[in-house]
C-alpha cells in the first residue's frame, strides 16, 4: 500500500471552527533514540533474534493494537499482552470472536475516570492482577542488576511479558 495524498482528505479540517488547536501528525524521533525501522534498528532486532532475546516479539506484534484514547496507554499495553498470552475470559468482541481491548479493562477503576485522568501505577497493577498472574516491581525499589536479569528472562521467553511505565520526558519526548 502506498500513500496518495490526492486521495487523503485535508487535515486539519478546512472548517476552522472544527479544527483542533494542536494536533500531531507524526513527529521526528529525537536524535538520541534509534528508529526501529532504521538500518541500525533492523540490525539490533536481527541481533536480538539471533541471540534469543526476541522470543515474545511475534506473539506481541500479531496482537498489536492502537490505543483508543490518549489516556489509554496502560490499558492498550495490557490488552496487547493479554491477547498475546491468550488469556481466557476475553469478552465477546464481535460475533463469536473474543478479544481484549482497552475499553473492556475496567475492574479497578471506571473507564470514564481513566479517560479523564489516565491510570496510576497502582491502578494499572490492580487491573493487571484482575486478569493474569502478575509480578509488580517499581524502579525505585529494584536494582539495575535485577532489572537487567528480569529483562533477559522476559525477552528470552514467549509466555512472559514486561510492561514498563516510563516518562517520555526522560527520552526527550512529550
Amino acid at each position: 500500500m502506498t500513500s496518495n495524498s490526492s486521495q487523503v482528505p485535508p487535515f486539519p479540517p478546512q472548517n476552522k471552527e472544527a479544527a483542533p488547536q494542536i494536533y500531531f501528525e507524526g513527529r521526528p524521533l529525537p536524535d538520541n533514540l534509534i528508529n526501529f525501522s532504521s538500518p541500525t534498528g533492523k540490525e539490533l532486532f536481527k541481533q536480538a533474534l539471533n541471540e534469543g532475546y526476541a522470543e515474545g516479539y511475534f506473539n506481541l506484534s500479531s496482537c498489536f493494537s492502537h490505543q483508543m484514547d490518549p489516556a489509554f496507554c496502560g490499558l492498550s499495553s495490557l490488552s496487547i499482552v493479554l491477547n498475546a498470552l491468550q488469556v481466557k475470559g476475553a469478552p465477546v468482541w464481535k460475533g463469536p470472536w473474543r478479544w481484549w481491548f482497552d475499553e473492556l479493562l475496567n475492574c479497578c477503576i471506571p473507564i470514564e475516570e481513566v479517560k479523564k485522568k489516565g491510570i496510576t501505577f497502582a491502578q494499572f497493577a490492580c487491573l493487571a492482577k484482575c486478569h493474569c498472574d502478575v509480578t509488580v516491581k517499581r524502579a525505585d525499589r529494584t536494582s539495575k542488576e535485577e532489572f537487567i536479569a528480569d529483562l533477559k528472562n522476559v525477552c528470552s521467553s514467549s509466555d512472559v511479558y514486561m510492561i514498563i511505565s516510563f516518562s517520555r520526558a526522560a527520552l526527550k519526548q512529550t
